[in-house]
C-alpha cells in the first residue's frame, strides 16, 4: 500500500454535500429570525400607534362637555356622531385660552383625519366642512358607536339633541373596540351629573 496523502474525488464531494446542507439550514434559520424580527417589530409599532390614537381620543371625549349652541334655529348640546365621525364641544383646550372648543373626527378610506375651533363659534355648520388635519394613514378602519344612557343601547349614530351619550365605543382597525366613558353624559335622577 502506498502512503495517501489528500482527499479523494468521492471524500471531497461528500463533504461539499455536508457544507451546502448546513449553509442552507443557517440561512433558512437566519431568514426565519429576521423574518420573525420584522413582524413582530410591524406589530409593535401598529399597536403603539393604536395606543396613541385611543389615547388622543380618550383624553379629548372623556372632556366632552353638553355646551349649548344654536344650530338650524334650535338650542342643542353640541355632540353628533355616525359610524365613520365624531364631532363634540371639550373643555380640553390650550391653556392659554381656556374655555370651550369644538373637534370633529372622520374616517376616510384608510386615513383619520381632525378637525377644530374654538368656541362659541356662529359659523360652526360652514366650518364642519373643509380642509382636516391627518391624524393617521393606512388604518384599517376606524367605527364609532354610542351608549344612550336612556335606552340603555348602543346605537349606530348620534345627532345633535338635549344630551351626551353614556358612552362611545371605538374600534381602530383588527384591534379589540375600546369603551370611552363620558362623565357628563351620566344621568342621576334625570339631571347630567
Amino acid at each position: 500500500m502506498r502512503n495517501r496523502k489528500g482527499f479523494t474525488l468521492l471524500e471531497l464531494i461528500i463533504s461539499i454535500t455536508i457544507l451546502s446542507m448546513v449553509i442552507l439550514l443557517i440561512s433558512s434559520g437566519y431568514r426565519l429570525a429576521l423574518d420573525s424580527w420584522e413582524k413582530g417589530e410591524n406589530e409593535t409599532a401598529a399597536t403603539q400607534r393604536l395606543r396613541i390614537l385611543s389615547s388622543l381620543l380618550s383624553q379629548q371625549l372623556k372632556s366632552a362637555y353638553p355646551y349649548r349652541a344654536k344650530i338650524e334655529g334650535k338650542r342643542v348640546v353640541l355632540f353628533r356622531g355616525d359610524a365613520a365621525s365624531v364631532m363634540f364641544a371639550t373643555a380640553l383646550t390650550d391653556s392659554s385660552y381656556g374655555g370651550f372648543k369644538w373637534v370633529k373626527y372622520s374616517y376616510d378610506n384608510g386615513t383619520l383625519l381632525y378637525k377644530e375651533g374654538l368656541l362659541p363659534d356662529k359659523k360652526l355648520t360652514e366650518k364642519l366642512s373643509g380642509d382636516e388635519e391627518i391624524i393617521d394613514t393606512d388604518l384599517g378602519g376606524v367605527e364609532f358607536s354610542y351608549f344612550s344612557a336612556d335606552e340603555g343601547e348602543w346605537k349606530e349614530s348620534w345627532d345633535f339633541g338635549t344630551d351626551l351619550p353614556g358612552a362611545v365605543r371605538v374600534r381602530i382597525s383588527y384591534f379589540q373596540p375600546f369603551t370611552i366613558n363620558i362623565p357628563m353624559g351620566y344621568k342621576e335622577d334625570g339631571e347630567n351629573s
